[in-house]
């Protein structure tokens, strides 16, 4: 949260998990936080779902607009978090048959 005294936010508040915590770049978050891409997923069925029953016979309008630029960025973030961890999941697999291999 906030502190008016010092300045500052304090980052337990802004982010959820360890693994934003403790990550300084953003490519070290991608893909490790379960918390973070299930919240994506919620906001990206719920974006497209708002849009698709509210926005579908008029996709001209502003409110239309705006809300496919959030949910595509909601979806293209979710993607990267899905690739990162599927790279993440088969590197750690063949690590893991290699040292099975091996005597």
């Amino acid at each position: 949260m906030y502190n008016p005294t010092i300045g500052q936010s304090n980052s337990d508040d802004i982010m959820g998990c360890r693994s934003c915590q403790t990550a300084q770049v953003f490519k070290q978050k991608l893909g490790r936080c379960r918390q973070c891409m299930i919240q994506l997923s919620l906001l990206n069925v719920i974006c497209w779902g708002a849009w698709y029953y509210f926005y579908l016979p008029t996709p001209t309008v502003v409110e239309s607009i705006t809300l496919l630029f959030a949910a595509t960025a909601f979806s293209l973030l979710l993607l990267a978090h899905w690739v990162v961890a599927l790279m993440l999941w088969l590197k750690n697999t063949n690590k893991s048959a290699h040292q099975q291999q091996s005597p």
